[in-house]
């Protein structure tokens, strides 16, 4: 009987279309019920009313991107990665089918765990910091001149590398899915690596600085945020709207997607300006969403990943969505 009262359960909340985010979330809330809480403790936090946006699915992907975890816009062309333990390759996919255009091999790269993509004006870069355990002391970022990865007859390259620490991490003993130091999204602005933290045991994000340059660093740690979910990857458009990608687990076993929107900030310090949480709906629609792209109309490409789990099993897909309010 059980059973069949989840499987009801199961069907009415997919069809419901505010579903996608739970009221009785014990995070903070603001007084429009969203969560999130700026560093700027004891000032306006900017949080706007939430909305709701449904992607729209575009294609099932193909079962070799069963585990895409970042997407890449370039010049009209899409590219995506799969996460660790996959080959080490970007693939260009096909905006309309999803379907593979075109793989390049990276020669002297292992596929540790591989969770975002990113780009400036000359090059590409992946990184390979997924740390779900949280005792990784190889945290790295592939960098790939643009000139090489983008040629026509380009099938492998080399890539140089960026080494990374972070300040606060003092104890490097697994504990897995419990750790605040994974990391699954960054991007580049004013030549410099932007990371968000997938931080397991608190829901928040830490914002955290590298510099652009090959070499070995300790990142800098400038912020954090109260972000309601677990952050799978993070995009800024050259507007300076950024967003943040991610889902969480509601009730039981079902998980929801969402996006933070930032903008009107200060500086670098993307949670100090206004921030919108935009619910997206059942991960039984959308996969568990790995990748994205922002662009400048505000209009957003979207990756999910395999979703396999005992009975239950949802192909990776790509989707749009328009974020603009009406």
């Amino acid at each position: 009987m059980l059973y069949y009262l989840r499987i009801l359960s199961f069907i009415f909340l997919l069809s419901y279309p505010g579903f996608g985010y739970s009221q009785n979330s014990e995070i903070n809330k603001n007084k429009n019920g969203d969560p999130g809480l700026s560093i700027l403790k004891g000032q306006d936090t900017g949080i706007l009313p939430s909305i709701h946006r449904r992607p729209h699915l575009i294609a099932v992907l193909p079962t070799v991107m069963n585990e895409t975890s970042g997407l890449l816009m370039q010049k009209g062309q899409l590219w995506t990665i799969n996460d660790g333990g996959n080959p080490a390759a970007i693939y260009r996919i096909d905006t309309t089918t999803g379907n593979i255009l075109h793989t390049i091999v990276i020669r002297n790269a292992i596929n540790t765990d591989w969770e975002s993509l990113t780009q400036d004006d000359s090059d590409v870069y992946i990184g390979d910091f997924g740390n779900n355990s949280g005792n990784r002391s190889d945290l790295r970022i592939l960098k790939i001149p643009k000139a090489e990865l983008f040629s026509p007859e380009a099938d492998t390259v080399n890539s140089t590398y960026i080494y990374f620490s972070y300040p606060d991490q003092t104890s490097f003993v697994a504990d897995f899915c419990k750790t605040v130091f994974d990391c699954e999204a960054f991007f580049i602005q004013n030549d410099s690596i932007h990371l968000f933290t997938k931080d397991w045991s608190d829901q928040q994000t830490k914002h955290y600085i590298l510099p652009s340059d090959t070499g070995t660093y300790v990142a800098k740690l400038v912020e954090s945020f109260e972000a309601g979910g677990l952050i799978t990857d993070a995009a800024i458009n050259e507007k300076g709207n950024m967003a943040l990608l991610g889902y969480k687990n509601t009730w039981g076993k079902f998980y929801t997607c969402f996006i933070w929107e930032f903008s009107s900030y200060k500086g670098c310090f993307y949670f100090s300006g206004n921030k919108r949480r935009v619910r997206l709906g059942s991960a039984l629609y959308t996969g568990q969403t790995e990748g994205m792209v922002l662009n400048n109309d505000n209009t957003v490409w979207l990756s999910s990943e395999r979703i396999k789990a005992g009975w239950l099993s949802l192909p990776a897909k790509l989707f749009t969505l328009d974020l603009r309010l009406e």
